[in-house]
């Protein structure tokens, strides 16, 4: 007889192979992971209390009188109202946030290219000086900015100025790890074994492979300027209010169903682009 090789003695015959796939089926079948378990209720929980006070605002927002509720009558007159009286503000915020969108893209696409391909003294301080308005409270930039450059405070580029600093640093951290990615190296070499020179391979080879992380980038940048209040707060101008503060004002000084359907206004304007940011989300570093 010949002895069996060490292959045939590892490989599972057929009752092993049924007993590892009962196994399994049991397995599956029996106890959850209380880890899991755990976890699934912390998501419902975090859903519920994310979720739960939007059908209380539109009740606020449709009701005659909040305080008595949707039993009291419907009426849609505060959303009427409501449009009426922050049309301006919605149009300065998008006008805001288009401006920013633009400034970011030039001064983020050149400079997440030139940290990831060129070596040089100081790199890494760079990379991490430009992620540091991340760190900085809203409040301490907006002061800052007023003091350093008062007399652009009237024209509103302050306050564009202001969300550059804070939005810039959300669009690098997304582009730098996907500009950064081996593979896309990889294709840029090749691209120039071929003869193609850096414009053509930067627009050939370089943005079709980061393009989510560029539109992910580019919608986080839009949602953040549309709902940013702390350096909004500081920076903007009494004949340029944009939706956060207006809104602030309205809950100040105004009916609560009032700021509520202004409330539901700006919801419809950024769950979208939140919406839209998820479906782009990519994983770090991964180029497509």
């Amino acid at each position: 007889m010949t002895a069996p090789t060490a292959e045939q003695m590892d490989a599972p015959d057929g009752a092993t192979t049924a007993f590892r796939t009962a196994r399994s089926k049991n397995n599956s079948k029996g106890a959850k992971d209380p880890v899991q378990a755990v976890g699934f209720i912390f998501a419902i929980a975090a859903c519920a209390v994310t979720l739960l006070p939007l059908p209380v605002l539109l009740a606020v927002a449709f009701s005659k009188n909040w305080v008595d509720g949707l039993s009291g009558g419907v009426t849609g007159q505060w959303l009427s109202q409501a449009w009426q009286r922050m049309d301006q503000s919605v149009f300065i915020s998008l006008q805001v946030a288009l401006i920013v969108m633009i400034v970011d893209l030039l001064v983020a696409l050149p400079a997440a290219r030139f940290i990831t391909r060129h070596s040089f003294p100081g790199r890494g301080l760079l990379q991490s000086v430009s992620t540091l308005p991340i760190a900085i409270p809203g409040i301490a930039v907006g002061l800052a900015l007023i003091l350093s450059y008062p007399v652009l405070r009237p024209s509103g580029w302050l306050m564009v100025a202001g969300h550059v600093l804070y939005t810039l640093p959300f669009l690098l951290s997304a582009l730098i790890p996907a500009i950064n990615s081996e593979r896309l190296k990889e294709q840029e070499l090749v691209a120039s074994s071929l003869g193609m020179g850096t414009a053509k391979i930067f627009f050939s080879v370089t943005l079709p492979a980061v393009r989510r992380a560029l539109i992910g980038g580019l919608v986080m940048v839009v949602t953040m300027s549309l709902g940013e209040f702390n350096v909004t707060f500081f920076l903007f101008t009494p004949s340029a209010q944009p939706m956060p503060v207006f809104l602030f004002d309205t809950y100040i000084t105004g009916r609560i169903e009032l700021a509520a359907a202004q409330t539901a206004i700006f919801l419809a304007m950024v769950i979208p682009p939140a919406i839209v940011l998820e479906k782009f989300q990519v994983q770090k570093g991964g180029a497509v």
